[in-house]
């Protein structure tokens, strides 16, 4: 079981102690900081040691390793010790990272054409890590209140009408335009409600 919260500013910097240095300063700081009470250059240089001794003695995550002349973006490999120690003979370039990469997610990479993001629009040049796709705006004809399928029959009609047409077709062709014309007013009024 987790022991309890500390309740004073006290206790909770030596809780954080147990932690770790750096934890136990900020947590210092910060409450010195909130209490606004003056704070010596001795503290001062204290903290400094201290965040600056766990900066430093810290392991990288990874090394890394390239060609002095190569400067392509995909160029840094996963170096083995073999590469740190042979560097300045073989002419390579060794990194030391803290971090580890980030996970390349295929769905969120960039997919450039003519220089140019096909999907979120960024050029290459100012591209950042993650394709952001735009949001693409809704057609309003998709939130018609009936099927749109039933404009196709009467558009083509429209499309491929004879220049003379009997009585009983153009009765129906009416009745099906009445309709769609209803449907449409209706859709229109709906849309200009506030």
């Amino acid at each position: 079981m987790t022991a309890p919260l500390p309740i004073s500013p006290a206790a909770a910097v030596e809780a954080t102690k147990a932690s770790s240095p750096v934890a136990a300063v900020v947590t210092t700081m910060r409450r010195l900081g909130a209490s606004g009470a003056p704070i010596s250059a001795d503290q001062v240089r204290e903290w400094s040691d201290t965040l600056l001794q766990e900066l430093y003695s810290q392991p990288p995550v990874r090394w890394e390793y390239r060609n002095k002349n190569d400067v392509g973006p995909g160029c840094w490999v996963t170096a083995t010790p073999e590469h740190f120690y042979h560097a300045a003979k073989r002419g390579w370039v060794v990194r030391a990272l803290w971090e580890t990469p980030r996970v390349i997610q295929p769905e969120r990479d960039h997919a450039f054409k003519a220089g140019v993001c096909i999907r979120c629009g960024d050029p290459e040049d100012w591209a950042g890590p993650d394709c952001s796709p735009l949001v693409k705006k809704v057609d309003p004809r998709t939130l018609l209140p009936f099927d749109p399928k039933w404009l196709v029959e009467p558009l083509e009609w429209l499309r491929d009408a004879p220049a003379n047409l009997n009585a009983y077709d153009r009765r129906h062709r009416a009745a099906q335009a009445a309709f769609l014309l209803e449907k449409l007013q209706a859709h229109i009024e709906e849309c200009n409600k506030p």
